[in-house]
């Protein structure tokens, strides 16, 4: 059975506290939700069930059934469900859809991933019981980003590259790779395909965020090198690690059954997905072994990809799970990291972490589209060391490479 994408957007991704941040996550979600209904033409009337990734609920006003939020927001009376699987949401997400889908207890699915980390909440856990007399403690949970009893995942990056001898010169030529590479894709209006741009309120005013907000193209390798390692790390800097930031991204998926009986319009074909774990500190490769699983399935290697999207949660996620991919094959690795990231990545971008893993695999088969077809892979980490691939194919004329 073939699983068909029929319509894929995202919203702009903003900086912290920058244009979306005074936006509501659910209207973010929506927004995106709309889009994505709209581009699967006819098939975006027929959604049977809806899956929505999130990570830190407590961003909404009310901090549950995220997804029945949005589906009535949409007119969807649907059934719902809401994940949290860290940065993997949203492919976790749309493999479920994939699951209903094959068993054919589905025939068309709307898969969300949403986040606002502008406006998670600092936290008290002694207001409760209340405080009679000394100082409240407010905990923030997005800083830094760890998990009781495990270094931050700052940390876990950083040591993971000097693991497999990724440099911080490397991290921090790969960073600025990014923003430049990105500013390369807007130029040639690379990112129009997918971003719906949606009109926000900034203080008295009504503005139309249209870009993504992050990009610092204009910076130098030189700027990002002088940057302090953060929490701990050994490398990891401000400058190789993407900011703390807002967006949400939408997509439908059918049958290719039921999207011949609507007339939806083909995007691309979800071929399959796969779901790891590794040690909970192995999030730089674990990546890697989420896109070697899927590909063994059948019978494929990294070096078969047209092309690679690796989310750039730290710039050591793709560098080590390329190089690994390469089994430390300096010349492999450097063709792989050729195809890896194209349009830049989320450094330059922005990680909302629950919207990511649907922003890497809609810019890879818009990419794949452009480029005449092909096939493709993606993949995410998540916190704790659980990885997300999906395995795509854009019928075409692809040149191969």
């Amino acid at each position: 059975m073939r699983i068909i994408v029929t319509g894929a957007k995202r919203t702009p991704f903003g900086r912290y506290q920058g244009v979306l941040s005074g936006t509501d996550p659910l209207d973010l979600a929506v927004h995106a939700a709309r889009a994505a209904l709209e581009a699967a033409g006819p098939g975006g009337r027929t959604i049977d069930q809806i899956f929505v990734g999130n990570c830190i609920p407590g961003s909404f006003e009310a901090a549950s059934v995220t997804g029945r939020q949005i589906g009535l927001r949409l007119g969807l009376d649907v059934f719902t469900t809401t994940i949290d699987t860290a940065c993997c949401s949203p492919l976790t997400a749309l493999r479920m859809a994939l699951w209903g889908l094959r068993l054919g207890e589905i025939r068309s699915a709307l898969v969300i991933g949403v986040e606002s980390m502008s406006r998670v909440p600092h936290l008290s856990r002694q207001l409760r019981a209340g405080v009679r007399v000394g100082e409240v403690k407010l905990v923030d949970p997005i800083f830094p980003i760890a998990y009781p009893g495990y270094n931050p995942v700052a940390v876990d990056a950083s040591d993971g590259a000097e693991k497999h001898g990724v440099s911080k010169r490397m991290l921090d030529a790969f960073a600025m790779g990014s923003h430049l590479k990105w500013a390369a894709a807007a130029r040639a209006g690379r990112f129009a395909d997918e971003i719906a741009p949606i009109r926000v309120r900034r203080e008295r005013n009504e503005v139309l965020a249209f870009e993504d907000e992050q990009p610092r193209p204009e910076g130098s390798l030189a700027r990002i090198a002088m940057l302090p390692p953060v929490f701990g790390s050994k490398t990891t800097t401000a400058g190789n690690a993407p900011g703390l930031n807002d967006g949400a991204a939408a997509m439908v998926v059918m049958t290719e059954e039921r999207a011949r009986e609507v007339g939806a319009p083909v995007l691309g074909e979800i071929v399959d997905q796969a779901g790891v774990t590794d040690a909970p500190n192995g999030i730089a490769w674990v990546p890697a072994l989420a896109i070697r699983k899927v590909l063994e399935r059948h019978g494929l290697r990294a070096d078969d990809m047209d092309r690679i999207e690796i989310n750039e949660a730290f710039a050591a996620m793709p560098l080590v799970s390329t190089k690994i991919l390469a089994d430390d094959d300096e010349e492999r690795w450097l063709r792989l990291l050729e195809r890896t990231n194209v349009n830049g990545g989320a450094v330059a971008i922005g990680h909302p972490v629950g919207a990511s893993g649907l922003r890497i695999l809609m810019t890879l088969l818009y990419e794949l589209r452009r480029r005449g077809g092909g096939r493709g892979v993606c993949a995410i980490c998540g916190g704790l060391t659980q990885g997300e691939a999906a395995l795509v194919r854009v019928d075409g004329e692809g040149d191969g490479r």
